[in-house]
C-alpha cells in the first residue's frame, strides 16, 4: 500500500525545484540528512526512483517527472481544502496566530494586545516568539498565520510586506569617552568591550555586517554575548561595554545609557509581515498591519 505524507510531497517538490538537496532543505527549513531521510522513504513507499543522484546533481528520473506533476496537483488540492475549511470555521473565524522574532517580539506585542483588548474585542490574538527559521517554518505548517522579520525571505508561498526601515544605533554609558564624539564610525568600536545578542538570532549577523573586520574569526578584542537585548541594555548602563542595538528596542532607556549614529548613514534592518499567498482571511491580516505601523513609527520618533 502506497503511503505518504503532505510535508513528503513538498520536500519532493523542493527537490525538483532546486536539483539540490542542501538548497532544497534550506528552502523547507530542515536539514539536509531530515530532506534526504524523508525523500527515500517516499521513493521507497511509491516503489520507484523519482530522483537520480549523480555526485552533486540531482536529475528527475522520466518516471519522477509524472510523480512530480500529480504532486503539484495534490498540493494545489489540499491549499483549497484548507481555504474551504478556513472559510467555513466559525468559533475561531477572529483568531490570529502571530509570531515575531525576539528582537521585535517585546516590544510591539504588549502594545498590539493593549489595542485589540481595547478596540478589537472579538479577535483573539495569540502570540509567538522564536528565531527566524522556526517561524517561517511554522507560518508554511499553517501553525502560524503571520509573523514579524527583520529578514528578507523569498519562499515561492510566502508574501512580504515591508513595514518600516530599523536604524541600527550604537548604544554606551554616559561615563564612556564615546558620549562626546560627535562622529561614530564602525572602527571606533573595535577595541572595545562588545555586547552581542547570541547566535541564533538574525540580528547578530546584522550587527556583525557593520564592521567587516568582525567575521567569525575576528571579533574584537572583549566580546560578550547575551541571551537578550534587554540584558545587553542592563550592562550598557553600567558601563561594561558597548553595543549596537535596532531602534526599535531604544525603549525605556536607563539615563544611564547614551544612543549615537552611526555617520554618515545609520545600518538598517527591515521589519516585515509575512504571511501564506493563499491565507483567506485578509482583513484580519490588514488590520494587524495598520496597527503595528502606528506602533513602530511613534517608537522610532521618540
Amino acid at each position: 500500500m502506497i503511503n505518504f505524507t503532505i510535508t513528503e510531497l513538498r520536500y519532493l517538490i523542493a527537490l525538483a525545484e532546486e536539483q539540490h538537496f542542501a538548497r532544497a532543505a534550506q528552502k523547507c527549513f530542515v536539514s539536509q540528512p531530515t530532506l534526504s531521510v524523508a525523500i527515500r522513504k517516499l521513493e521507497e513507499n511509491l516503489g520507484i526512483t523519482v530522483f537520480i543522484r549523480e555526485n552533486n546533481r540531482v536529475i528527475i528520473s522520466k518516471a519522477g517527472n509524472d510523480v512530480i506533476i500529480q504532486a503539484r496537483k495534490i498540493l494545489h488540492e489540499v491549499r483549497q481544502l484548507v481555504d474551504i475549511v478556513d472559510r467555513n470555521k466559525s468559533s475561531i473565524q477572529h483568531q490570529i496566530n502571530l509570531g515575531a522574532i525576539f528582537t521585535i517580539g517585546p516590544y510591539v506585542f504588549p502594545k498590539l494586545i493593549k489595542y485589540v483588548m481595547k478596540n478589537e474585542s472579538s479577535l483573539q490574538l495569540i502570540i509567538e516568539e522564536a528565531y527566524h527559521d522556526d517561524l517561517i517554518n511554522q507560518l508554511l505548517n499553517r501553525k502560524l498565520d503571520a509573523v514579524i522579520i527583520a529578514t528578507k525571505t523569498n519562499h515561492p508561498e510566502l508574501i512580504q510586506i515591508p513595514l518600516c526601515e530599523d536604524k541600527l544605533a550604537v548604544v554606551c554609558s554616559t561615563q564612556h569617552y564615546l558620549t562626546n564624539k560627535q562622529k561614530i564610525e564602525p572602527q571606533d568600536l573595535e577595541k572595545e568591550n562588545f555586547l552581542l545578542i547570541d547566535s541564533g538570532n538574525c540580528l547578530r549577523e546584522q550587527v556583525l555586517e557593520v564592521y567587516p573586520k568582525w567575521s567569525i574569526d575576528h571579533h574584537p578584542p572583549s566580546m560578550i554575548t547575551a541571551s537578550s537585548l534587554e540584558t545587553i541594555k542592563t550592562m550598557v548602563a553600567m558601563n561594561i561595554g558597548v553595543s549596537i542595538l535596532p531602534e526599535l528596542a531604544l525603549q525605556n532607556l536607563d539615563t544611564a545609557i547614551a544612543v549615537k549614529y552611526f555617520t554618515p548613514k545609520a545600518p538598517i534592518r527591515t521589519i516585515s509581515l509575512v504571511y501564506r499567498k493563499n491565507f483567506t482571511r485578509m482583513e484580519l491580516i490588514m488590520k494587524i498591519k495598520e496597527q503595528l505601523n502606528l506602533i513602530i513609527r511613534p517608537i522610532q520618533e521618540e
